[in-house]
């Protein structure tokens, strides 16, 4: 059985390499291509420390690692009044994915960000793995695309 709950990033550095990796092999290498994954958590902290970060976290029974759903929190800009939670990463080991556990993963992160004032949830997804039916289900609505250039 997977069990999600919020957690600080100071408690979880030491067992992200692994599924940052994973995450990075799985979506993104396809677009970006193959490369060592290294978080910067010198940024991550300051987010935390700020109050702009929320981390929801997948675990199995034996309390071992195994997905989490990283967010951003920031007034929004475009809607004075309203705070923005913009999902920035969110990833399941193959094993964890059976059944409705991203759901359960996400409600729970959605959950918690109510409880810290969000007001709308920004869910995105890389072109290579698109989210399109799981953000539907939880109610989401496709409001907009985006699209990268690298410019170095």
């Amino acid at each position: 059985m997977i069990h999600c709950r919020q957690e600080a990033l100071d408690r979880l550095l030491p067992e992200l390499p692994p599924l940052l990796q994973a995450h990075w092999d799985e979506s993104e290498a396809a677009l970006y291509g193959p490369q060592t994954y290294a978080l910067d958590a010198e940024r991550y902290a300051c987010w935390e420390r700020l109050g702009m970060l929320h981390v929801v976290t997948a675990r199995d029974d034996s309390g071992r690692l195994r997905g989490y759903a990283a967010f951003t929190l920031t007034d929004c800009p475009h809607r004075p009044g309203r705070r923005l939670a913009a999902l920035d990463g969110l990833y399941l080991a193959p094993a964890a994915r059976k059944g409705l556990t991203v759901l359960h993963l996400l409600r729970t992160a959605e959950a918690g960000l109510r409880e810290r004032g969000a007001d709308v949830i920004q869910y995105s997804s890389p072109a290579s793995r698109p989210c399109d039916a799981l953000y539907r289900r939880l109610g989401a609505r496709h409001t907009e695309s985006v699209w990268h250039k690298e410019l170095r």
